[in-house]
């Protein structure tokens, strides 16, 4: 019998290190999750309360000291994911990250049957805490993933099964529609199954590019004039908290809270437990809870407004931009702060698309189908998605134009020559000559050792690029943001744009660009929160 190929040892540094970019993964894409939830009802808060769930996770290993035992950290982990739970979703996940290290805490390691292991426990955990599983929901997703694991030899790279499951997830993501009317009707995928496969990617370091065939809001605006929304709850109140005592009955607590609302769950230990209800009744839950211990993380939150307030953004982005003129710009956009920027100079609708995430010409099409200007200008915003742009341009009954940006930072530069005002042909001009007064930069790190454009990349080294071409790597993002800023002022460029986004903590990106600020005083900085995932700097010279 062969022995077991040794995984890594499980220390605070690797569990944090995890963890974070779980975090930022979600953080990207936290409206993208919110704008998909139509259930159990359209509040749009799964990705807000994903994301929370998470960082209260993030921030307990940050205090934590490094010479934790596996088993500690473990507890740790559980304990934060439950104590930071935020509504149904993240109650959820936190019953999910229980299980997982409940399996763990006592494995050898995290070779591939120990993350199968994990993965099972998990989702027998977090089915068991649901009086009434539904199927088309995260669980259904969670149980797939774990069915993919459980298929994968148990000698297979734990990288290779972590693929396997991320490409297993996605296609379960796009059957949840099949499963559930409720998506079906609203023309979406289940909010907690995207998150929990999003979660998953963030955990690997990168996106799996099986996620650009799902579909997503950002792809084309799944609530517009005429289409259903998700059934309402029949309460008002989403009422959580935690609640610590000694002692403590879960069950009894869940039968005496059932009759006062629905989507309920009691969830934890008999020394702290987490609530979760929607109800009418928000008081006399609390009174109840406070009669067995103490409370905290009280959330009361009016779900009608939520719902209201969902319907409004979704409604905005439909219809944007407000102003329809002579000419609309479509572009390829991730980022929550990218795509603000770009509807605050005229831009939308909008498609979603990235490094490893490209979209489909179907999905430029559903864009341009929402457009209502005579004139339709694309912006592909990657040298990938160019030859797609165009071919749709050219299929499309529309009179559309490729202006064939390679970045969305370039885009950005371009979209300030842009009037909606003016005919397709004239900005058509102006953008193009925009784009030849510019140059583009970008730092992200490497994911893998190689050797490219006579520079010698580490694998996990930042790598700084210019036009593409990569200028330096190093293991300091300063060092990398400096060298590109550098190449990209030289010629008398006076104003660079800088976006910031994922890949590092945001701590750490922020000291690098007031760095950048410093350094190069006689340069004029504008910076801003793209939010894009992959690339903690994004910069363009005007």
């Amino acid at each position: 019998m062969e022995a077991r190929a040794a995984s890594p040892p499980i220390t605070a540094a690797l569990v944090r290190t995890v963890v974070a970019g779980a975090h930022r993964a979600l953080e990207a894409r936290k409206q993208t999750v919110n704008d998909l939830n139509v259930y159990p009802v359209p509040d749009g808060d799964t990705g807000t309360n994903l994301l929370l769930t998470v960082k209260s996770v993030v921030d307990e290993l940050r205090r934590a000291p490094e010479d934790l035992s596996q088993a500690e950290l473990c507890d740790l982990v559980a304990n934060a994911a439950l104590m930071g739970a935020r509504g149904n979703s993240g109650v959820i996940l936190s019953q999910i990250i229980r299980g997982a290290m409940e399996a763990l805490r006592d494995a050898d390691g995290a070779a591939s049957p120990d993350v199968a292991g994990m993965m099972r426990h998990a989702t027998d955990t977090a089915y068991r805490a649901i009086r009434r599983p539904v199927e088309g929901t995260m669980l259904t997703v969670l149980r797939e993933m774990t069915e993919a694991a459980e298929k994968v030899s148990p000698d297979t790279d734990v990288a290779k099964l972590l693929s396997s499951m991320i490409e297993a997830g996605w296609e379960s993501v796009e059957r949840t529609p099949t499963l559930l009317k409720v998506l079906a009707d609203a023309g979406v995928v289940d909010a907690g199954g995207y998150g929990l496969v999003v979660l998953l990617e963030g955990m690997m370091g990168a996106d799996s590019p099986a996620h650009g065939g799902v579909t997503t809001p950002l792809s084309a605006v799944p609530l517009i004039e005429g289409e259903e929304e998700g059934e309402e709850s029949p309460y008002t109140y989403c009422t959580s908290f935690l609640l610590r005592g000694n002692g403590l009955d879960a069950p009894e607590l869940e039968r005496l809270l059932q009759p006062l609302g629905d989507s309920l769950l009691v969830v934890g230990t008999d020394s702290q437990v987490k609530v979760h209800l929607h109800t009418d009744e928000p008081g006399t839950v609390l009174a109840l809870g406070t009669s067995r211990g103490t409370l905290s993380q009280i959330e009361i939150d009016n779900m009608p407004e939520q719902t209201a307030e969902r319907y409004a953004r979704l409604r905005e982005r439909a219809l944007a931009p407000t102003q329809v003129g002579q000419t609309q710009v479509i572009p390829v956009v991730v980022g929550d702060g990218v795509t603000d920027l770009y509807r605050s100079l005229g831009a939308g609708p909008f498609v979603a698309g990235g490094q490893s995430m490209n979209p489909s010409a179907e999905d430029l099409m559903k864009a341009i189908a929402l457009a209502e200007a005579p004139g339709i200008i694309l912006l592909p915003n990657n040298k990938n998605v160019i030859m797609a742009a165009e071919q749709v341009a050219e299929l499309s009954p529309k009179n559309v134009t490729v202006v064939p940006t390679r970045s969305m930072q370039a885009g950005l530069a371009a979209m300030v020559s842009f009037d909606p005002q003016n005919a397709l042909a004239v900005n058509v001009e102006d953008m193009t000559s925009a784009l030849e007064q510019m140059v583009t930069g970008e730092v992200t790190r490497a994911v893998r050792d190689t050797l490219v454009d006579g520079v010698q990349v580490k694998e996990g080294s930042f790598i700084g690029l210019v036009e593409g071409q990569v200028l330096v790597s190093t293991d300091d993002l300063f060092e990398a943001a400096r060298a590109v800023t550098e190449r990209l002022v030289t010629g008398g460029k006076e104003l660079v744009t800088v976006l910031t986004g994922g890949g590092v903590p945001e701590d750490e990106v922020d000291e690098a660009a007031a760095l950048l600020q410093e350094t190069f005083t006689e340069v004029e900085f504008e910076l801003h929160r793209g939010g894009q995932p992959l690339y903690p700097l994004l910069l363009v010279a005007e």
